[in-house]
């Protein structure tokens, strides 16, 4: 074995291999450059390192904010660049430079897949014997998402990026933006602009990564609140609190280093250098500024999203089960409302026919493979093995006579009704000698009864199909109170009728508070 002893120990530590996974960041933009010597423009004059830099940049800067950038505007962007590198260079190869450069910062080549490399890690066991195993790596630097409200697809940097871009490992938000701010005071109280400035953009780089983390939580959360729900219930409460309490001192921070950098504008004995870095600070200052303003605002609304999506997402009533009419109910009055007001249940009804709506970022490599995927071969089933023991099958739970029976009795009723009027009109109806009349009122109380309370149902098939023979498709049931006095029953008085508008108008003119109100009006 070769001698390790001239190897220092930081190899070993745990944390180099963090700091490998820092420096293949930058590994794709440099393969990049590399590659573009093979590109039909080449590479000369162009700096493709620059130029992906100054993309992510670009990305940054409008991430997190109503307009976010697009992968148009980005390569016009790197286009315009290109043209002032190569300006005797056709529009078409500027616009090709840049499309190369984003499509390297998105893996386009994968399909936007991940970058992902092994590494080494190596490390002592407890008797000093070097250990090595192979990880993979992952990461992206750009990534694309849809903007619903604009209809847009827009870019945003991922945090290794953004760690990238501040040339930094993985470290603790609050604590550097804290510290840069304080070496951002005094690097301006001794005049020094230049660093300044470095300072003012790390500080800008780190708001941006913060809000994405609170932005990334929260829409977790409105997605599937099952997912963040152990991070809500250990720390986010605290997190939620640290993070209002160190987002109120740097607006207080940022608003002394804004009257600090203004004082320097306003001197008049300001040198142009100075006065122009003073400026770039002070733009850099304000949006971050901005940026914690929101984000703030953000927070304080965190926890009435929580609660919101809790409420929603666990505890939504059981919707109900009723069969509408579709001809009388549906179609008819949809074809009666006015266009405008027509468009958006047809939409959904449209939608919810014919599937979900595609998505606007579509992969047309990914259909290129599945219609390229050879045919999957159909496995033949082996036949069931017939039960030799195998009896008659059950008997329903409910017989035929007795739901025949029951939707008789009720067709005799003239609706609305209550459960009284048809529970007395089985006892005195013109059935077979024998029949089981007990059956039919069961029945009847119990078709009702799925009707009122539907969520009380186990078998919600078998219920419906029930309910709709004997009471109709329609029927509606309600309470109004009234006990019922048929013997051998208790409860409620319900009060049945074929549907919800007939129910509606027995309330509006039978119902006692409402004949009491007509009296004393």
């Amino acid at each position: 074995m070769s001698d390790l002893s001239a190897m220092g120990r930081a190899v070993f530590d745990e944390s180099f291999g963090e700091r490998v996974r820092a420096l293949l960041r930058v590994r794709p933009v440099a393969d990049a450059a590399d590659n573009a010597a093979r590109q039909p423009w080449g590479a000369d004059g162009y700096d493709v390192v620059t130029l992906a830099l100054a993309a992510i940049d670009t990305v940054i800067a409008r991430q997190g904010f109503d307009d976010e950038i697009t992968y148009d505007e980005v390569v016009a962007g790197l286009g315009a660049l290109a043209a002032n590198a190569r300006p005797e260079r056709t529009a078409d190869e500027h616009s090709a430079v840049a499309r190369y450069v984003v499509d390297v910062l998105l893996n386009r080549r994968e399909r936007e897949a991940p970058y992902s490399y092994r590494i080494s890690i190596f490390g002592r066991d407890t008797g000093g014997s070097v250990r090595h195993r192979l990880i993979s790596a992952e990461f992206r630097l750009l990534t694309e998402h849809e903007d619903h409200a604009r209809g847009v697809n827009v870019l945003r940097a991922s945090t290794d990026a953004i760690n990238a871009l501040v040339g930094g490992l993985e470290f603790d938000v609050e604590d550097e933006q804290a510290a840069i701010e304080l070496m951002l005071a005094r690097q301006l109280e001794r005049g020094a602009f230049g660093q300044a400035e470095k300072a003012a953009e790390r500080s800008r780089l780190l708001s941006v990564r913060y809000a994405d983390e609170l932005r990334t939580l929260l829409a977790d959360t409105v997605r599937d609140i099952r997912s963040v729900l152990t991070q809500w219930a250990e720390h986010v409460p605290e997190q939620l609190e640290r993070s209002r309490t160190h987002l109120e001192d740097r607006l207080a921070a940022e608003v002394k280093l804004l009257e600090h950098v203004r004082g320097a504008l306003d001197a008049a004995d300001a040198e142009p250098a100075i006065a122009t870095a003073a400026a770039r600070i002070a733009g850099l200052l304000e949006e971050c500024r901005q940026r914690h303003t929101e984000l703030h605002g953000r927070l304080v609304s965190a926890r009435t999203i929580f609660l919101d999506e809790q409420t929603r997402q666990s505890f939504r009533p059981v919707g109900g089960l009723r069969n509408p009419d579709i001809a009388d109910g549906v179609l008819l009055p949809l074809l009666t409302m006015p266009a405008g007001d027509a468009v958006d249940p047809a939409e959904t009804f449209a939608v919810l026919l014919a599937g979900t709506q595609v998505p606007r970022i579509v992969r047309f490599a990914d259909l290129v493979d599945d219609l390229l995927a050879p045919r999957r071969e159909i496995t033949p089933e082996d036949p069931p093995v017939l039960d030799d023991e195998l009896g008659d099958p059950d008997p329903p739970a409910v017989p035929p006579e007795v739901l025949v029976a029951a939707a008789r009795v009720v067709d005799t009723i003239e609706l609305p009704a209550r459960l009284s009027d048809l529970l007395l009109a089985v006892r005195v109806a013109d059935l077979p000698e024998g029949f089981d009349r007990t059956a039919v009122e069961r029945i009847i109380v119990l078709a009702v009864l799925w009707n009122y309370a539907p969520e009380t149902a186990q078998d919600v098939s078998t219920a419906v199909d029930t309910a709709a023979r004997v009471l109709g498709p329609a029927a509606a049931v309600d309470a109004d109170g009234t006990t019922i006095s048929v013997s051998g029953w208790s409860g409620d008085d319900l009060i049945v009728a074929e549907d919800e508008e007939a129910l509606a108008r027995w309330a509006a003119t039978t119902h006692p508070r409402a004949r009491e109100d007509r009296e004393a009006s």
